[in-house]
């Protein structure tokens, strides 16, 4: 076997375990979950599954950015929601990840849950800053934000307290109850009305 075919069936491989990581998430909870389980799911051998990955956090960390890149692009569809005013954005927003994390239960383990890996948690809080900078640009095109100090962190701070009443909900109720999910919208909300007013001037819509 070629170098550049070895190489290709390691990528497949590697793609192999995460993919059937993730199946596994959707019906298995994490902290029953090993690499030897993963590996003999995907029908691969366990020496190979750990050339690719030390351990099963290793596995979940490298899922866990999969599914962080897949929220960020599924939050893009609140852009196009209609709102007369900014709290409605953030509603917006903050009810759309809940709904994401309901139809991933995979994800809601591994970002949300309550045996989120160490090494897990610190890659969600920087992807949850790329999370504040697109719900801070949704507001900003469509409302004159005044001057505040460290928006990029006030909205930051708010995608983290929805985060803690999402977590909370997974590890009471075993999802994202409604009643935990409007808590979230109210405390982000509540949070962010400190610094901003509710009423704003409007821009012109997005077409």
């Amino acid at each position: 076997m070629t170098e550049k075919k070895m190489q290709s069936r390691g990528r497949q491989r590697r793609r192999e375990l995460l993919e059937t990581a993730r199946a596994l998430l959707k019906e298995r909870e994490m902290q029953k979950l090993t690499l030897p389980d993963i590996a003999s799911a995907a029908g691969i051998p366990r020496a190979s599954a750990y050339h690719f990955f030390a351990d099963v956090q290793d596995v979940f960390h490298a899922v866990a950015e999969a599914v962080e890149a897949e929220l960020l692009a599924y939050q893009e569809a609140v852009a196009k929601v209609e709102a007369s005013d900014w709290r409605q954005i953030v509603a917006a927003y903050v009810r759309s990840g809940a709904e994401f994390f309901r139809q991933n239960y995979d994800a809601a383990q591994l970002l949300i849950g309550p045996h989120t890996p160490a090494i897990v948690k610190l890659s969600d809080r920087k992807s949850d800053v790329l999370l504040a900078n697109q719900l801070l640009g949704m507001v900003s095109d469509r409302f004159v934000i005044p001057e505040i100090n460290d928006p990029e962190g006030k909205f930051y701070h708010a995608i983290e307290i929805a985060d803690l009443f999402f977590g909370l909900s997974v590890m009471r109720c075993g999802e994202i109850s409604d009643e935990y999910e409007n808590e979230a919208v109210s405390a982000s909300i509540a949070y962010l009305s400190i610094y901003i007013p509710p009423v704003l001037m409007s821009l012109s819509r997005p077409t």
